[in-house]
């Protein structure tokens, strides 16, 4: 009894001071010294005051959240363009695109969906272009309903459906609206994905001349997407992005606040490859191919080191300053997210920018620690 007594007495003191420091949002010392102190509450209490008595309060801080925009990218060096066509220039990549590029004076063209939802192009809508930067598809990584956010079982036959269509319907269009053209553009960089590779290679680099490996990504979506963009009558490039790291939008977005909190951990066992790149040096690096006549195919748009789970996940608790000691077990991942998770949360590749490299692109964030700060 007297052991439940004091453990009571132990957490009510600690729940009271806790309460008191987050209620206030202040952390300090109050003090009670000398004869003035003593006199001034004898006199308002009539109680007899003991000599100096001193009280610290606990510091507490709140979590801060920062969800500033991400840094702008330096200005991309678009040296041979005057004009492009984007699609999907009102995602997080492309707005980046879009800001970067007019910002050197390069005329850009959105092309946009229709009111039912599909790409439309017209070889009007590429007259006096330089190249086309395709970027549009149906976001991968979300479900249906109102937890689509959360990406909650989110590969369902009709979500994978749609994530092909939107892939290969929108990638026919461009290609059409090129080859229509009277003097088409000189270039087409077509999105892709690292997930070309396969989700279960383990610690294989893989560079461009890698197979494509196993999977819905890779045998369904990357593989039909791609060959649809090789049909344009100019050169293609099949640019295969990591993951882009930023604060306003993707994958990085839903994390920040889950490790602001302090909840952040491995997922599985941790030692699954992850592919990324800073959104700065995606912008730069699609510039980089547009105005690069000698490079064409597919190319591995991401940083030169990939990392385990584990090292992002200790990167984001180092940049931010917060402990990542609760783990996502792998039974979860599988029961809450099902294959979507398999694939893409407990699978991974470790990609390699080898043509990027050869062509001497600089990256501005080579390393985890600068992506996930600059983001």
């Amino acid at each position: 009894r007297r052991t439940m007594a004091r453990s009571l007495l132990f957490l009510t003191v600690l729940c009271g001071c806790i309460s008191s420091a987050s209620a206030f949002s202040v952390s300090g010392t109050f003090q009670l010294r000398g004869s003035n102190a003593r006199g001034a509450l004898s006199r308002a209490s009539g109680a007899r005051v003991t000599p100096a008595m001193q009280f610290q309060m606990p510091k507490f801080e709140m979590p801060k959240f920062d969800f500033s925009m991400p840094q702008t990218p330096a200005p991309a060096q678009a040296k041979g363009l005057s004009k492009v066509a984007i699609t999907g220039s009102t995602g997080l990549l492309g707005r980046a695109l879009t800001k970067s590029l007019t910002s050197s004076e390069v005329e850009v063209v959105p092309l946009t969906r229709g009111e039912d939802g599909v790409l439309s192009v017209s070889p009007e809508d590429l007259e006096g272009v330089d190249a086309v930067i395709h970027l549009a598809g149906e976001n991968v990584a979300t479900g249906s309903g109102p937890l689509a956010f959360l990406g909650i079982q989110a590969w369902s036959d009709e979500k994978k459906a749609e994530i092909i269509r939107s892939r290969v319907e929108g990638t026919k269009a461009v290609v059409e609206a090129i080859n229509g053209c009277a003097s088409p553009p000189r270039a087409l960089i077509a999105a892709s994905g690292c997930g070309y590779y396969g989700f279960d290679v383990g610690d294989k680099m893989c560079d461009e001349s890698v197979p494509i490996g196993n999977g819905f990504l890779a045998q369904e979506v990357c593989s039909a997407w791609e060959e649809a963009a090789l049909g344009a009558k100019c050169r293609v490039v099949n640019a295969r992005f990591g993951v882009v790291l930023a604060a306003e939008g993707g994958a990085l977005a839903k994390l920040l606040p889950i490790f602001q909190l302090g909840g952040g951990g491995i997922i599985g066992d941790g030692s699954q490859y992850f592919s990324w790149i800073s959104i700065r040096d995606a912008v730069n690096a699609i510039t980089t191919l547009c105005d690069t006549p000698s490079i064409s195919g597919p190319v591995n748009v991401c940083a030169p080191t990939a990392v385990t789970n584990a090292q992002f996940t200790s990167a984001m608790g180092s940049v931010l300053g917060r402990p990542t000691i609760l783990p996502f077990p792998a039974f979860a991942v599988q029961l809450l997210f099902g294959q979507m998770g398999e694939e893409m949360l407990l699978g991974g590749q470790r990609a390699v920018p080898k043509k990027l490299q050869a062509a001497g692109f600089q990256y501005q964030d080579a390393t985890i620690e600068e992506g996930v700060a600059s983001a």
